[in-house]
């Protein structure tokens, strides 16, 4: 018994798949011919075709009746990705701000830097010229007594150079 229940169970697998077979066949045969189909081709060329629309209807009835699965809510979808497109936009709008501040930032840091350091070299602009001003008052009170410099003894003595008198080529003829 257990052996006719197997072989029973083989054969009809094997029709199922054999009846399969022939309607994959069937079908694939009849969409490559209305997909490639010549007359097709010469009716949208000339102008024609008003057999077509019939056509792709059936199909689309075809296979609405064969879908197994929930057709696809476009507008939930759309407006998924309105919301995820105005997430990011807003993200995008925070960091071009953070952005935009940060630069604002350094650029007052930086005319803050500028101004410190022009102040710097004022007050030692300033100081210097103090000094110099106290060093001229104390050269100015203290007279050092001004004449000839006497030369040491041991400083050798400059021997006066004689110049050669200055030739040019070619001077006296002409």
């Amino acid at each position: 018994m257990t052996k006719a229940t197997f072989s029973y169970g083989k054969r009809k697998i094997w029709d199922d798949l054999w009846e399969l077979g022939e309607s994959t066949v069937k079908t694939t045969t009849q969409e490559l011919r209305q997909t490639f189909s010549p007359l097709k081709i010469l009716e949208g060329i000339v102008g024609g075709g008003n057999e077509s629309p019939l056509i792709e209807k059936n199909d689309k009835n075809e296979l609405k009746g064969k879908q197994n699965s929930t057709p696809l809510d476009t507008e939930k979808l759309r407006q998924r990705y309105q919301e995820q497109d105005k997430q990011k936009e807003g993200a995008l709008r925070q960091r071009l701000f953070q952005l935009i501040k940060r630069g604002e930032e350094e650029a007052l840091q930086r005319q803050k830097q500028q101004e410190a350091e022009k102040q710097r070299m004022e007050a030692y602009q300033e100081q210097k010229k103090r000094k110099e001003e106290e060093r001229k008052k104390q050269e100015a009170l203290v007279e050092i007594p001004k004449g000839k410099i006497r030369r040491s003894i041991f400083s050798p003595k400059k021997v006066v150079q004689r110049q050669q008198a200055e030739v040019k080529p070619a001077a006296g003829k002409q």
